[in-house]
């Protein structure tokens, strides 16, 4: 959210519903394979660069409503899961249609396999008509059902723009970070909720409270932890689909893997498409198209993934500094940039020579492209997130592929709840219910429900951290540590365990002089915390608990193997 996120934080994708498995499968072990992947059929070209599936990672921005494109999508692509899956409890969440500016025709975001966020299912994006053309409307994780009953979805009115608030100042450590104030719906109207300090929790990250446009109206998405980029899973490379070539029978199967470190290096979002980009998107007429880099875009907006990277590099004070500098060279052409295609990343590798990605007849332009691979096997990818490859017999794969049909009536249940209303966006909130579909475990004796899992709540015995409201409170003078300067938010106390940060230790005070405090409106009498003109109040929802203890059982063994 604008104006939310201070520049010095110390931390650092339609009807393509797609199909969405769970599988708890424990095959056989299968060691990385050193061969790469199988030939790219005539008629398909794998992309280095693209949208990143929102699934894989959803983008909190201001909601808007998404572009309208030229054109109708196609009928979506026959897509055969991968016969590699890493191990543990991932889900196969199938692709969709993407709008390709350059080529003003659509390109094919592939399936991804996904951990899910705890205690979250996936509600997949869809295409609709829009006059001639057609308007994409974003999916977004929900909670998970704990029956099988429809689930209440609200739809409210649109949301104000955020107001212009006055930034925290320094974090009080290394391991906290702000989470930005948000709108919330309260008696009849939007009251501002201030913005607070919270504990970094390793290997996951917050996802803020967001909303979701929707053609029905607005749905709010509330805060909630997920895995940090390199623990999601597999995201593939998108692809262009020639139908002339492939034919009517063609089945995609997705075959290079887009590793963590690439997604993290050359990052970008476009609010306007409600995605995250992935590669070269530094020409001056993206950034014309709406594309930013991550980097930059962090630096007055909230952003999960770069909030953690800033924690995972905070022995290294440069390090944000330095990718800010790497994103305006490689914009100004002192810097090689990723290749756009598998075709240019093999010639470029194998001729170990760089190579101009602009084509100008009058050599003005000369961006150099980088000899990394962007595009690798992905037993490879998996292999280099600590992970194990487990390998899908036919069967089992038909099985997953088998459900597309079953998880796509979520998307054409949302078609006829999200009808935009005569007047325009609605004037109160409205509720729909959706059978969302749950998820089925795939295993060696076929496929039966999964029992979602819930992560425990306060009190609970396993280690985790308990939920904990969102908003923090005035301190009295006693909560502050000695160390701890007047002015500012205080050092957080001490903690023996990795919960999240107690927002009732680390108050927003306003700095001497200054009629606003961190995350409140100018001229707004509010408490931090509170909405104004209200009681206090939490968040809409509250702090989701950490994820279940086998989770990070798991992550604490991945990374053991990486030290080896």
């Amino acid at each position: 959210m604008r104006n939310a996120v201070p520049r010095p934080w110390p931390m650092w994708l339609l009807l393509g519903a797609g199909l969405l498995v769970q599988t708890s499968l424990r095959g056989q072990d299968a060691a990385p394979a050193d061969d790469a992947p199988p030939p790219v059929p005539q008629g398909v070209e794998v992309l280095a660069r693209g949208p990143v599936h929102e699934a894989f990672a959803e983008l909190t921005a201001e909601a808007q409503p998404t572009k309208v494109v030229a054109k109708q999508p196609p009928k979506p692509l026959e897509e055969m899961p991968p016969e590699e899956k890493p191990d543990g409890d991932v889900q196969w969440i199938g692709g969709y249609w993407a709008w390709d500016d350059d080529r003003s025709d659509f390109l094919w975001v592939s399936g991804v396999w996904r951990s899910p966020p705890p205690g979250k299912q996936w509600v997949a994006g869809y295409w609709r008509e829009e006059g001639d053309g057609a308007q994409w409307v974003p999916g977004f994780w929900t909670p998970s059902a704990k029956e099988e009953a429809p689930q209440d979805v609200t739809y409210l009115p649109q949301p104000p723009e955020p107001p212009k608030v006055a930034p925290p100042a320094a974090a009080p450590s290394t391991d906290v970070f702000y989470v930005p104030g948000h709108w919330e719906w309260k008696e009849g109207s939007y009251r501002w909720v201030s913005g607070y300090w919270a504990r970094v929790q390793p290997n996951y990250v917050w996802v803020a409270g967001h909303y979701r446009w929707t053609p029905g109206g607005y749905i709010y998405i509330a805060g909630y932890w997920d895995y940090t980029v390199r623990r999601r899973g597999v995201l593939y490379a998108p692809v262009i689909v020639d139908p002339n070539v492939v034919g009517a029978a063609y089945v995609y199967t997705p075959a290079y893997a887009v590793p963590d470190a690439v997604v993290v290096d050359a990052l970008f979002v476009r609010p306007s498409t409600c995605h995250y980009y992935f590669g070269d998107y530094y020409d001056p007429s993206y950034r014309d198209s709406g594309f930013v880099s991550c980097v930059v875009y962090s630096q007055d907006h909230y952003d999960s993934i770069v909030v953690y990277e800033r924690y995972n590099h905070r022995e290294d004070p440069a390090w944000f500094n330095v990718q800010i500098g790497l994103s305006n060279d490689r914009y100004a052409g002192r810097a090689p940039v990723p290749p756009r295609t598998l075709n240019q990343q093999t010639t470029i590798i194998q001729n170990t020579t760089v190579v101009n990605n602009v084509t100008n007849n009058n050599g003005t332009v000369n961006k150099k492209v980088m000899n990394t691979a962007v595009l690798v096997a992905p037993s490879k990818a998996i292999a280099a997130n600590g992970g194990k490859v487990v390998k899908l017999d036919a069967e089992t794969r038909q099985t997953v592929f088998r459900q597309t049909a079953v998880v796509r009536q979520a998307a054409a249940q949302r078609t006829r709840a999200e009808v935009p209303s005569p007047g325009g966006p609605p004037k109160q909130p409205r509720v729909a219910s959706l059978n969302v579909p749950k998820p089925a475990s795939v295993g060696p004796k076929g496929v039966a429900p999964i029992h979602n899992v819930v992560a425990p709540t306060a009190g609970n015995t396993t280690g985790t951290p308990a939920a904990r409201p969102g908003p923090t409170t005035p301190l009295s003078p006693s909560h502050l540590t000695p160390s701890a300067p007047p002015p500012g938010p205080v050092t957080p106390k001490p903690t023996t365990s990795p919960s999240p940060f107690d927002p009732s230790h680390a108050p927003n005070v306003a700095p001497p002089g200054k009629p606003t405090v961190p995350g409140q409106p100018p001229g707004l009498s509010v408490t931090p915390g509170h909405p104004p003109g209200g009681p206090t109040t939490s968040p809409p929802g509250k702090w989701p608990p950490a994820p279940p203890q086998k989770d990070k059982d798991k992550d604490k063994d991945k990374d053991k193997n990486q030290q080896h």
